[in-house]
Parts: C-alpha cells; structure tokens; sequence
C-alpha cells in the first residue's frame, strides 16, 4: 500500500459535444500531469460531484434560450404573416364586408343596364327612341268607338275596351292600358303609372314629356288619334280633371255601370283641346255618346 495521499484526476469526454467531467480517485497521480492536462482541455472549472450541471451547459441552455425568445420576438413584430397581424386584417376585412352589405347600389340610368324602377336603358340621351329618363314611351289613343256612361261596366269594364281595342290594333302591351276615368272614391291619378317618359300618338306626336307634363293643365298635342291613327273630334268620358283627380260635382254615371244612371251627368272632356278642357269640359248626360281615353302603363 502506498503512502501517497489519493489524489484527483480530472478526466475529459466529450459527450453530445458538451465537456463532462469525470472526478476519479487514484494513489497515483501527479499534480503537474493534472495541470497540464487542465491546460490542454481548456477546463477552468468543475463542480463537485453533488453539483446538477455544469457552467458551460447552463451558459449555452441560457443562451440558446435567450435566442429563441429574441427570435419569436422579432418574428411576432416583423413577419406580416404572424396571427395577430392576421387577426387585424381579418377584422378589416369583416368591417369591409359590413360596410358593402348595408345595402344595393341604386340603379344608374344611361348605363345600358334596365334595374330597379327603370322602363328601359339604352345608355344615351337621344330623344324621340323610345326611351327618356329610362322609362319607355307611353302611347295615348282617344278610342274609336263610342259608348253610353252608364253602360261602361265600370272602371274595370273601361279598361278592358281600352284594351281589346289596342289589341286589335296591333299595339304593343295591349294589356297594360288603363282608361282615363275616375269614380268619386278613386281617381285616375291613382289608376295610372306616374311615368317619367314621354306620353304619345300612335302616330308618334308627343302629348307630355312625362306624368308632370299631362297634368300640368297644358298639352303639346291634343289626344284626338285613336288606335287605328285616325281623328276623332268630339267627347270623351273622363269624370277627371286635368289633374287626374276626380272632378266634384259630377255624377259618375253611378260609377259608369247602372241603369239608374240613365238620366244623370257624368264629366266629358274635348279631344281637340290642349288646355285643361282636354280631361274637363263640362257634364254630359249618362245616356249620350262618347268615347274613352286610353293610357299604355
């Protein structure tokens, strides 16, 4: 047994590139080998063996931690794809949607394009084709037949003469015209379309530039063409002002459709008139004859 004092030897390996130091008891060592072989490896410090890492471990988790952080940092402030700059442009892009959903985009006339309340579209302002402030030509004929007022069969009854009428006649949407009539409770304003384009001729003259323009009290033409293009001078059954609404005061023929309206009045106007006296001239007998305005819609 030797009576050297144990001495200790610090032994290198490297394991997963991280120096680990091994602490060896031995009767046989000398301290200049020990030193020389610290100098070698570079070592300068090594804990016990109670000790859970070592320094130049926890220097390099530190460090690679600190790095990791640093990075997801500067990842979170500058990449434009990271989840909360996602977020915001996702809610940009929602507070876009609701804005463009509160509602349509009104029709544009002179666009081409027939939407909404228009007639027609046919993108320009030319006058005389048909359509104006994109709504369609109205055609207007004073009916070439004559009738009793009191055997009308009504506002509905007057409408359909109107429209067989234009039917035979070849004019387009026969079934849409309406007769220029009124009874004490409805009125002719009420019955017809309050049209923004032009009201006229079958022979192409313009009665109105528009609803304002008929009602107005003055006319540029006088309705005095009926379907078939040919004049008619004489009375019409109207009930109506020049304003559309009913005239006071007449008798409606008992609402144009009954015999007890045989020897009463109803209101007539004067196709060859251009003033107010076009809807209105005066009360007629019931039993008389005359004839229907007739209004495309």
């Amino acid at each position: 047994m030797s009576n050297r004092s144990p001495r200790i030897i610090y032994r290198m390996t490297r394991s997963f590139s991280a120096s680990v130091c091994v602490i060896v008891l031995t009767s046989g060592c000398v301290v200049e080998d020990i030193d020389a072989l610290i100098a070698e490896r570079g070592v300068t410090d090594c804990p016990s063996s109670t000790g859970t890492s070592e320094s130049g471990l926890e220097t390099s988790s530190s460090t690679s931690t600190s790095s990791s952080a640093s990075d997801s940092s500067a990842a979170s402030t500058h990449d434009p794809d990271t989840s909360s700059t996602g977020e915001s442009t996702t809610t940009t892009q929602s507070g876009s949607s609701g804005s463009s959903s509160t509602g349509s985009a009104p029709p544009v006339c002179g666009d081409g394009i027939v939407e909404g309340d228009e007639a027609c579209d046919d993108g320009n302002a030319t006058p005389g084709d048909g359509c104006q402030e994109c709504a369609k030509d109205s055609i207007v004929f004073v009916t070439s037949e004559i009738y009793q007022g009191f055997a009308l069969g009504g506002l509905f009854g007057a409408d359909q003469r109107c429209r067989s009428l234009a039917a035979k006649a070849g004019l387009e949407r026969p079934l849409t015209f309406t007769a220029w009539l009124s009874t004490p409770t409805t009125s002719a304003a009420d019955r017809l379309v309050h049209s923004r384009g032009r009201y006229i001729l079958v022979n192409g003259l313009v009665v109105a530039q528009n609803w304002d323009g008929l009602t107005s009290g003055t006319l540029e033409n006088p309705i005095m063409v009926d379907e078939n293009s040919e004049t008619q001078d004489t009375f019409a059954w109207t009930g109506t002002l020049a304003s559309g609404e009913p005239a006071l005061g007449s008798e409606f023929c008992e609402d144009w459709d009954d015999d007890s309206g045989l020897l009463k009045l109803g209101g007539a106007g004067l196709t060859a008139s251009v003033d107010a006296t076009w809807s209105f001239f005066e009360q007629t007998v019931c039993d008389s004859g005359a004839r229907l305005y007739c209004f495309q819609q």
